[in-house]
């Protein structure tokens, strides 16, 4: 019998874009839509970005992904646009700046407390 994917059991998350919900950050012109926390203090989430929002620098306790959905952003000073992806490793820190509206998914392994500097 296959499973019944409405239960509370299920082992699969679904994060329908006609449901999501955008919730605002400490950080002027940054949204995020969050997929899920993980095990390790990491987390999955969508992250919308008006044109010059600026995420200050932070280091990665453990690998972070990044989708490029829509936009350009600039990470650690390198442009990145619609399609492009980053793999940042563990004890590797940057901050974002938006160069455009833009949207881009991210996966954190861990979680990636702030740079004071």
């Amino acid at each position: 019998m296959p499973p019944n994917l409405d239960s509370e059991e299920s082992a699969m998350l679904i994060n329908k874009a006609s449901e999501r919900e955008w919730m605002a950050t400490h950080y002027p012109g940054i949204e995020r839509s969050l997929f899920r926390h993980n095990e390790e203090g990491g987390r999955s989430s969508l992250v919308r970005l008006t044109q010059g929002a600026h995420f200050p620098r932070h280091l990665h306790l453990g690998g972070e992904e990044v989708l490029v959905l829509d936009g350009r952003v600039a990470i650690d000073g390198v442009a990145l646009e619609t399609g492009d992806y980053l793999y940042t490793s563990p004890g590797e820190e940057h901050d974002v700046v938006a160069l455009s509206e833009a949207v881009i998914f991210v996966s954190s392994q861990k979680p990636t407390p702030l740079v004071n500097r």
